[in-house]
C-alpha cells in the first residue's frame, strides 16, 4: 500500500532559467543544485490532484483538489550513484484542508 496516490490531471508546466544564487538558501542538508545542460531552472506547475487516498482510504469532500507548486531541482549522491528529487519552495491549494492530513504524516511544510 502507497502512503499517498493521486492522478494528476490537467498538467500545466512553466520551466523558467534562474540564478542559482537565489536557491542556495532553500537547499536541504546533503543536496546540491541540479543543472540541465548548465543551467538552472525552477517550475511552476499547475493541476488536479483526483482520486486522492491516503494510505489507500478516500477522506471525504477532500479527494480532488487544484494545487499549484513552485519547484525547483536538486541532486545528492549516495554510494556513487546520483538520486535526483525536487524541493518545494511554495505550494498554493484552495483549501487548506486538502493538504493537512498529509502533514500529519511526513515532515512537508506547505506555506
Amino acid at each position: 500500500m502507497n502512503f499517498l496516490e493521486a492522478e494528476w490531471r490537467k498538467l500545466a508546466i512553466i520551466n523558467y532559467e534562474i540564478d542559482p544564487e537565489i536557491l542556495i538558501k532553500y537547499l536541504p542538508e546533503g543536496t546540491e543544485l541540479d543543472f540541465y545542460h548548465g543551467k538552472c531552472y525552477v517550475s511552476l506547475v499547475g493541476f488536479m490532484f483526483l482520486n486522492t487516498k491516503l494510505l489507500g482510504l478516500s477522506i471525504p469532500f477532500y479527494r480532488n483538489f487544484e494545487e499549484v507548486n513552485l519547484r525547483f531541482y536538486v541532486k545528492k549522491k549516495e554510494k556513487n550513484v546520483w538520486k535526483r528529487g525536487v524541493v518545494f519552495i511554495k505550494e498554493i491549494v484552495p483549501d487548506m484542508r486538502s493538504v493537512l492530513w498529509p502533514i500529519c504524516f511526513t515532515k512537508k511544510t506547505i506555506k
